[in-house]
């Protein structure tokens, strides 16, 4: 092992540097937090990663994207691309399976299904339903991230986000509360039906930009990477819920439990191609 990894080596060892460079990651979106998870696995040295992620880079995300550059908006490259390069760029040695299709499709499914750990990184909760089942049915290890900043009447009131470990079997994200079902499963409704719905007024509503800022999803994202850290390199057990509260400064891991009758921590867990993920897969996808 190259002297690259010494500082690391003297935190968990080398046993614990090899666990992390055979460890095989997905990353499902790979704008501000999902970039900075990126960045941070490609300098941990994990081995193998799995890139997820149709949208590609507008002149808005250059002040969060990580390792995009004014070039790659102009040329409306994919992100998943931007990413590739970056993590190139510090680990020429790792394994990287880029997948630029929507997480509703068969080749996206199919490849994350062979991730051990998966990082969520994305922005509504259908994305997260269905990441949540695939978790569950294939027994992987999702660890989902998300920030919000909250304004009223033009002054922030609150600004944070939360990290939540769901490993199969001892808890999820429906566990966690971090997920509207309703709201999930509308958003998982052919466009047809969507469109009915906003006919009969009915619907998710508008949905305006969110505000964004990179520090705050560099917190959420290496609050993330240290419990994959944790986890891997066996320095503890992960926690299963931290909430960062900006305007205090403050990070609490909660004591979550799993639900007594969770479906997907009970039901889901193993069920692999009995849980039907392809049902969610886009016409033409």
């Amino acid at each position: 092992m190259s002297e690259r990894f010494d500082r690391q080596i003297l935190v968990f060892g080398t046993q614990g540097q090899a666990k992390l460079g055979a460890a095989h990651v997905g990353i499902v979106g790979l704008g501000g937090i999902g970039s900075h998870i990126a960045q941070g696995l490609a300098f941990l040295g994990v081995g193998t990663l799995t890139l997820v992620d149709d949208d590609r880079v507008e002149e808005t995300n250059l002040n969060r994207l990580i390792g995009g550059v004014p070039t790659d908006a102009k040329s409306h490259d994919l992100k998943v691309r931007v990413t590739e390069r970056m993590i190139r760029s510090i680990s020429p040695e790792a394994q990287i399976r880029v997948v630029p299709k929507n997480l509703r499709s068969r080749e996206a499914i199919d490849a994350l299904t062979e991730c051990p750990v998966i990082f969520g990184c994305v922005d509504y909760d259908g994305a997260r339903l269905v990441l949540m089942e695939l978790a569950a049915a294939y027994e992987v290890t999702l660890i989902d991230s998300a920030t919000e900043i909250i304004q009223s009447e033009n002054q922030i009131t609150e600004f944070g986000g939360r990290v939540v470990v769901a490993r199969p079997g001892d808890f999820c994200l429906d566990c966690a509360h971090q997920i509207d079902m309703e709201v999930a499963k509308q958003e998982l409704e052919s466009l047809e039906i969507q469109e009915l719905r906003k006919e009969h007024g009915y619907g998710l509503g508008h949905r305006g930009t969110a505000p964004s800022v990179v520090s705050l999803n560099g917190v959420l994202a290496n609050l993330a990477l240290n419990e994959f850290l944790a986890m891997t390199t066996n320095l503890r057990e992960p926690k299963r819920h931290l909430v960062y509260y900006g305007m205090r400064g403050k990070v609490n891991a909660r004591e979550d439990q799993q639900s007594p009758d969770c479906y997907t921590c009970g039901f889901l867990v193993g069920s692999r191609e009995r849980a039907n993920l392809y049902r969610y897969v886009l016409p033409n996808s």
